[in-house]
C-alpha cells in the first residue's frame, strides 16, 4: 500500500542532502516516538525501517511543518470513537457527510479509535501559499463534517504507519480526486451574505472566564482524554498571560486531581509543548472538549478620537491645507511630509492626488534622486478664502465688507483673522500669528476711501 502511493514523489536513491533533491521529489518524516523523527528518503527505508509514525505528506525541509510540505499524498482524519465502534460505522459517517469514501482505515492503539485515510489519486503538489492554505481548510471541514478529533488538523502531522496487523479496512480499486473534495468543499461551504455596517467588536476577558475555560480547570478529565485537558487548560493558561512558573503549578495540582493521574513526565512534556507557543486555544476546540460554551463576550466599539485617526483622506486633507496655512509653502519629500504631519505615506500621497485635481494645491516637482518638491495652495483656493469671508455677519455700524473683493470695513468676526493688515503688500504669514500667503491688502488711497 506504501509504496503504491510514495513511488512517485519519492526519490529512487538516497541523497541524504536537501539541496540535492529533485523540484519533484520530497521526503517522509519517520518515528517510534513523536519527539523523535527521522527522515526516511526511499520506498523501501518507509516499508522496511517499521516506524509506528509516519507522514502522509512529502517534505523539503528538515522540519515536520506546514511551510515544508511539498506533496499532499492523502488526508487522514482521526476518530476518537468509543470503544466497539466497527469499521463500517466509520464508513457510515463519510455517507453521512457527503464526503468521497476511505480507501484505508486503520486502528490505533487504543480500543475504538480509528485513522481513516482518503488517498488521492495523484500527489497534489503544494506550488503556493493560497494552495497551502486551501488543503488545511478543506481538512478542517472534513474534520468538522466527520466528527473527528478537532486537535488532529494539518497535512504535515503524525499518522499510523499501515501495517498488516492494525489495518482494518481497505479498498486497492478506488482513490480519491482533489478536484471531488474542492467540489464538495464548496457545495458545503455557505454563500455569504452582504454585511452590513457594524462596529467593531473588541473582545474582553479570557476563555478562562467562559463555562468551558472554568470547566477546563476542574480535574474531572477521564482516561483517554487527560491529554487533551492538559493541553487545552495549558494553553488557555498561557493565552491568558499566567507566569509560566505559574502554569506549570496549575497544571501540576489539576493532575493531582485526576482519579488516575497522568505521569508526571506526560505533564512536563504537555507544558513544554505549551510554552513553545505554536498553538492557542481556541473556542471551537475547547467546546468540543467540555461540552460547553466557550465564546466571549464583546462590546462595540465607538470611532477613535480624531487625534487617533490619521488614515482618512479627508482629515488629511484638512491637515495639508493647515500645514500650508502656517508654512506658506512646504520643500521637503512626502515621505518626509507624512512623518512630520504623523499620517500614512499612501494616505498624504492621495490627498495631494485629490487636492491638485481639485486645483487647491500647486507642486513642483524636482527631479534626481533625492530632489524635493515644493507644494502651495492656490491662487484660486486663497481667493475663496477671502471671497467665502464676505458672507460673516456686520458689526454694528459698519461700512460694508468688501467690494470686489476688497476690504472696505470691518466685521465682528473679522474675515481676516491672522492677516497682516499692512496696506499696499502681499505679505507671507502663519495661520495663528497674522500672516497668510498669497493675499494682497489695500493700498493706502484703498484704505481711505469708502
Amino acid at each position: 500500500m506504501l509504496s503504491d502511493v510514495f513511488c512517485d514523489v519519492l526519490p529512487e536513491t538516497s541523497p541524504f542532502k536537501v539541496i540535492e533533491l529533485g523540484t519533484n521529489h520530497g521526503f517522509v518524516f519517520g518515528s517510534n516516538i513523536k519527539s523523535d523523527s527521522r527522515i526516511l528518503w526511499t520506498v523501501p527505508e518507509l516499508e522496511t525501517k517499521g516506524f509506528t509514525y509516519v507522514t502522509a505528506a512529502t517534505f523539503f525541509g528538515r522540519k515536520r511543518q506546514r511551510r515544508y510540505v511539498r506533496h499532499v499524498l492523502a488526508f487522514v482524519c482521526d476518530f476518537d470513537t468509543p470503544v466497539g465502534t466497527t469499521p463500517e460505522e466509520i464508513i457510515d459517517l463519510y455517507y453521512a457527510a457527503g464526503l468521497p469514501l476511505p480507501e484505508l482505515i486503520v486502528a490505533t492503539a487504543t480500543p475504538g479509535h480509528y485513522q481513516a485515510w482518503n488517498i488521492l489519486d495523484e500527489p497534489l503538489r503544494l506550488s503556493n501559499d493560497l494552495l497551502r492554505a486551501k488543503t488545511s481548510m478543506i481538512h478542517d471541514a472534513m474534520i468538522e463534517a466527520l466528527g473527528a478529533d478537532p486537535c488532529a488538523v494539518g497535512v504535515e502531522r503524525w499518522v499510523r504507519r499501515p501495517t498488516v496487523e492494525n489495518t482494518v479496512y481497505v479498498d486497492d480499486f478506488s482513490r480519491t480526486s482533489w478536484d471531488e473534495l474542492c467540489d464538495w468543499y464548496e457545495a458545503r461551504r455557505p454563500v455569504k451574505a452582504a454585511k452590513a455596517k457594524t462596529q467593531k467588536v473588541v473582545y474582553i476577558g479570557t476563555l478562562l472566564a467562559t463555562p468551558a475555560g472554568r470547566r477546563i480547570q476542574e480535574p474531572v478529565a477521564e482516561k483517554g482524554e487527560r491529554n487533551r485537558w492538559a493541553y487545552g487548560l495549558g494553553l488557555c493558561l498561557w493565552d491568558a498571560g499566567v507566569p509560566v512558573q505559574e502554569i506549570h503549578t496549575k497544571m501540576h495540582e489539576w493532575n493531582k486531581g485526576l482519579q488516575k493521574p497522568l505521569t508526571m513526565a506526560e505533564v512536563e512534556k504537555i507544558y513544554r509543548s505549551v510554552l513553545t507557543g505554536r498553538h492557542h486555544a481556541s473556542p471551537r476546540v475547547l467546546s468540543s472538549i467540555t461540552g460547553l460554551s466557550a465564546q466571549i463576550k464583546g462590546w462595540y466599539k465607538w470611532a477613535k478620537p480624531r487625534d487617533r485617526r490619521r488614515d482618512h483622506v479627508s482629515e488629511v486633507k484638512e491637515d495639508i491645507i493647515g500645514d500650508l496655512l502656517s508654512h506658506g509653502s512646504v520643500h521637503e519629500t512626502q515621505k518626509a511630509w507624512a512623518e512630520r504631519l504623523g499620517v500614512a505615506y499612501r494616505t498624504l500621497k492621495l490627498a495631494i492626488a485629490q487636492l491638485r485635481k481639485e486645483g487647491s494645491l500647486e507642486a513642483a516637482t524636482g527631479r534626481g534622486k533625492y530632489a524635493q518638491s515644493s507644494y502651495n495652495l492656490s491662487e484660486g483656493y486663497l481667493n475663496s478664502l477671502v471671497v467665502s469671508s464676505a458672507e460673516l455677519p456686520v458689526a454694528a455700524g459698519a461700512e460694508g465688507l468688501f467690494s470686489h473683493g476688497v476690504l472696505k470695513g470691518h466685521t465682528a468676526i473679522s474675515p481676516l483673522k491672522g492677516i497682516s493688515t499692512l496696506c499696499g503688500e502681499v505679505v507671507p504669514g502663519d495661520r495663528n500669528g497674522s500672516r497668510m500667503p498669497g493675499i494682497k491688502v489695500l493700498t493706502e488711497e484703498g484704505c481711505r476711501s469708502g
